[in-house]
């Protein structure tokens, strides 16, 4: 999946249609050297990256023993690992340092429907 809503949010959803829980490294978030010149490379700078939206970036679940370089993909993609799914109820769960961090207040851009929503007993 995309992460045009932003990492966090993302995952979460991932979490949910799996049935399960999502723990994500963020110190294995991938963070470009402009972004990093213009944030930093600590922790609030991460959890901006991955609550920030419009990032070109895919979310995947793939088998831990996977090779990537067997995918076919095209020349000059970068995969890496961020985390894990675990048997869990479905949510998310943040380290950084091996620690245990709390969630931000925002996980990324939520759409909202301004229609109204359907009514079934109309005539």
């Amino acid at each position: 999946m995309d992460v045009s809503d932003g990492l966090l949010i993302h995952a979460l959803r991932l979490a949910q249609a799996r049935g399960c829980a999502a723990e994500i490294d963020m110190d294995a978030l991938p963070l470009s050297t402009a972004f990093i010149a213009e944030r930093g490379d600590h922790l609030d700078a991460r959890l901006f990256a991955a609550t920030g939206g419009d990032d070109y970036a895919l979310l995947a679940a793939l088998p831990p023993k996977l090779d990537p370089s067997t995918l076919s993909l095209p020349p000059g993609t970068r995969i890496g690992r961020i985390g894990v799914l675990t048997a869990d109820k479905p949510n998310i769960r943040l380290t950084s340092n091996g620690t245990s961090i709390e969630l931000p207040e925002r996980l990324g851009h939520e759409h909202h429907s301004r229609s109204a929503p359907p009514v079934g007993d109309r005539d």
